[in-house]
């Protein structure tokens, strides 16, 4: 999601809030209310302390999951962009969309995955998805390898997504 729409669903948000609000102290029971609740919560905070921070944590914590749900499970990125990458059982894939944006390719998602013949499947999303492994071999050997950024992504799968896959393959299975 980027930061214009988060921009945009925050101030949603507080619109909302507001209106809220409004339509509370026009109906004559708004600043009591927020008493109450003001008063509620300090009444938490110093009884019982612990409670109240579990609560703002709980709440924080909810709030966060809220906002960045859609970038859930997307812990890579090159170059500012974020990457969709999957790691299912053991082998990691790589959006198709994902890679022609890290390396600035514009070609169909399907031509994609036809270079990577037998390497690509589609994910729940309908999404074409292709394996890692056979992404660096293709960046390797492609006719646009020469290129920086094609070098500096083909490293950064190697190093930053493969080898740490690797890693953690070894130490579930020994």
């Amino acid at each position: 999601m980027s930061t214009r729409n988060r921009l945009k669903q925050a101030a949603l948000v507080a619109v909302v809030i507001a209106a809220a609000l409004a339509l509370t102290d026009k109906l004559g029971f708004g600043l009591p209310l927020l008493l109450m609740l003001v008063s509620m919560l300090g009444l938490v905070a110093y009884a019982a302390p612990q409670l109240g921070v579990r609560w703002l944590d709980d709440l924080i914590l909810l709030a966060r999951s809220w906002l960045w749900r859609h970038d859930h499970g997307s812990l890579h990125s090159f170059g500012g962009l974020r990457l969709e990458i999957e790691d299912i059982h053991g082998e990691m894939w790589i959006a198709a969309d994902s890679l022609q944006r890290a390396i600035n390719q514009r070609e169909p998602e399907d031509v994609t995955a036809a270079r990577l013949a037998g390497q690509w499947r589609r994910n729940h999303n309908g999404d074409i998805m292709l394996n890692v492994k056979a992404v660096v071999q293709h960046l390797a050997t492609m006719p646009d390898r020469s290129n920086l950024r094609v070098q500096r992504f083909r490293r950064y799968l190697e190093r930053d997504v493969l080898y740490p896959a690797a890693r953690r393959r070894n130490e579930r299975s020994g």
